[in-house]
C-alpha cells in the first residue's frame, strides 16, 4: 500500500518554461528538444528545436523511456506526433496525485542529468579537436623530420594489381 501526503509543496523546480494560450506548459531548458506538457489531452509532446539539424530521436526516446520507467506515461502510447520529428505519449491519470506536476518534476530531473551529460560530451569534443589541431611534441613531427622513401608500405609505385585481368 502506497500512502502519499497531500498538501503543501513537496518539491519545487525551476525551468525556463512558458504557458501557452491553451494551458500547455512549454519547457525550453533542453539544448536539443522542446517539451510540451498538455494537461487538456493528458500528453507529453517532444519536438526538436528549430535550429538543430542533427537527429534528436535519441534524446526524445530517453525522455519518454524515463517517464515510462517512473510510471508517469503509458509505454504503449509512445508514438510519433502529427508534427514532423515529434514524439508524444499519454500521461496516466490519478486522483491522488497531480499527474502533470509529477511529469514536470521528472522532466526537470531529466534535463538536469542531460545538461551534465552534454557538458561532458562537449569537453571531450573540445579536447579531441585540440589534440588534432595543437598536438604536443610527442605526437607531432616537424617538416622533413621523417625521411621520404621511394617505396613505402605494400603498394609499389607503377604496379597496379588487377586480380581478374584476362579472365572472362
Amino acid at each position: 500500500m502506497i500512502s502519499i501526503k497531500i498538501g503543501g509543496p513537496q518539491a519545487t523546480v525551476e525551468l525556463m518554461a512558458r504557458k501557452a494560450l491553451d494551458g500547455s506548459l512549454l519547457i525550453f531548458d533542453h539544448n536539443k528538444i522542446d517539451i510540451a506538457v498538455v494537461p487538456k489531452s493528458m500528453k507529453i509532446v517532444t519536438m526538436p528545436k528549430t535550429s538543430i539539424s542533427e537527429d534528436v530521436y535519441e534524446y526524445q526516446d530517453r525522455l519518454l523511456e524515463l517517464l515510462a520507467d517512473k510510471g508517469i506515461i503509458d509505454r504503449a502510447s509512445i508514438q510519433g506526433g502529427n508534427v514532423f520529428r515529434s514524439m508524444e505519449a499519454t500521461v496516466y491519470e490519478n486522483d491522488q496525485v497531480n499527474s502533470m506536476q509529477a511529469a514536470v518534476y521528472v522532466i526537470s530531473g531529466f534535463i538536469t542529468h542531460e545538461i551534465e551529460h552534454e557538458r561532458i560530451a562537449d569537453e571531450y569534443e573540445k579536447e579531441l579537436e585540440d589534440m588534432y589541431t595543437h598536438p604536443d611534441d610527442r605526437n607531432s613531427t616537424e617538416y622533413n623530420e621523417v625521411p621520404q622513401y621511394a617505396e613505402k608500405g605494400s603498394m609499389r609505385p607503377g604496379y597496379y594489381y588487377h586480380p581478374l585481368r584476362n579472365r572472362y
